[in-house]
């Protein structure tokens, strides 16, 4: 349970607020700021709001991570995959884990040690 929780905060808070930064700002998605077959305008707004909420997520699993190794607990899940996918896919927006975030670098540190990760 605790796995399926911290995935789907990933997944709404992270990567949600991630989709909003890339697809309101990205150029190669002028009018495809949704997907489906109607196009949709940008909103550059839209664009900063989803910069600060992966900012405030991230600010939020450094905090998580001070009292344990992973997401969900003491063993590296799902839930870590998907957030480190998100901190990969930040790059696109040129956005990271703050430099104060030292829980959170020493997770995705560990995590970008495993053979996996590199795949």
């Amino acid at each position: 349970a605790r796995v399926l929780e911290w995935n789907t905060k990933v997944e709404l808070q992270g990567l949600m607020s991630m989709m909003d930064a890339l697809r309101n700002a990205s150029k190669g998605l002028t009018d495809r700021a949704l997907t489906g077959p109607v196009h949709y305008a940008q909103i550059p707004e839209l664009a900063e709001r989803g910069r600060a909420r992966v900012m405030q997520f991230f600010e939020r699993i450094d905090g998580h991570l001070a009292e344990q190794p992973y997401l969900a607990g003491d063993r590296f899940t799902l839930a870590d995959i998907t957030a480190f996918v998100l901190v990969d896919f930040a790059a696109w927006v040129k956005l990271g884990l703050p430099g104060s975030a030292e829980n959170a670098r020493r997770w995705y540190a560990a995590i970008a040690e495993r053979d996996s990760a590199s795949v």
